[in-house]
């Protein structure tokens, strides 16, 4: 789907994006964009990107965000996204994925934490307003 068909991700949204920030996003060889819909509107959308020249033991991906529009919460959007972002990176020879989440954000942290997810360490002030953040990695098993 083309991403000019979506509304303007504002800052003042619940996406956080711009339209060429994710244009970025979405075009760059390194990472995957996935997109649910439900009844032809977006329900949510999840970005991972890896380091492609990385050896093995170092190949590492990053999981830039996962959103949800919040009539979509709680029916599994989150759950299914988070499981592409870990094929997309799996496939791609990533054998640690990782991501930081807002430290208030019970329900992201338990959906990390229910998917094998362990808390590596805590950074003040990452997101605006000077919001701490958890991050989080989990290993990914090779096929």
């Amino acid at each position: 789907r083309d991403l000019h068909s979506f509304p303007t991700l504002r800052s003042s949204d619940l996406f956080r994006f711009s339209r060429s920030t994710m244009r970025s996003r979405v075009s760059s060889a390194n990472s995957a964009t996935w997109i649910a819909e439900e009844h032809e509107q977006m329900a949510g959308f999840a970005n991972v990107h890896w380091n492609p020249n990385a050896d093995a033991a170092e190949a590492v991906a990053y999981i830039q965000t996962i959103e949800v529009v919040p009539t979509q919460r709680n029916r599994g959007v989150a759950r299914e996204l988070l499981r592409r972002l870990e094929n997309s990176a799996g496939a791609k020879g990533a054998s640690v994925i990782w991501l930081h989440v807002a430290e208030e954000n019970a329900a992201a942290i338990r959906l990390y934490e229910c998917h094998g997810y362990h808390q590596q360490g805590r950074e003040e002030s990452f997101y605006a307003e000077g919001i701490p953040a958890l991050v989080y990695a989990k290993g990914l098993v090779s096929e």
